[in-house]
C-alpha cells in the first residue's frame, strides 16, 4: 500500500485525465461532502448555455488582465 504522499502524488499524475478526475471528484467530495444532485445539473445547464453561446460567436473569451486593464481604463475617464 502506497503511503508516502510524494508516491500518492506522483502515482496520480501518472493516472489518464478521465481517472485524474474521477480522482479529483472524490477527493472534493471527501472534503466537502456530496454535491446535491439538483445544484450539480444547473450548473451542468448553465456550462452548457455558456458553451453554446462561445460557440455561437454570441460571447467570447478575454483574459483577466485584459478584463481588468479594460476595467481600469474605463475608471480613469
Amino acid at each position: 500500500m502506497i503511503t508516502d504522499l510524494k508516491e500518492i502524488e506522483n502515482s496520480a499524475l501518472n493516472l489518464n485525465k478521465k481517472d485524474k478526475a474521477r480522482l479529483a471528484n472524490k477527493l472534493l467530495q471527501s472534503i466537502h461532502g456530496k454535491i446535491d444532485p439538483e445544484i450539480e445539473q444547473a450548473w451542468i445547464i448553465e456550462v452548457q448555455k455558456r458553451k453554446e453561446t462561445l460557440n455561437s460567436g454570441e460571447a467570447s473569451i478575454h483574459s483577466a488582465s485584459d478584463v481588468l486593464n479594460e476595467a481600469r481604463k474605463r475608471l480613469e475617464k
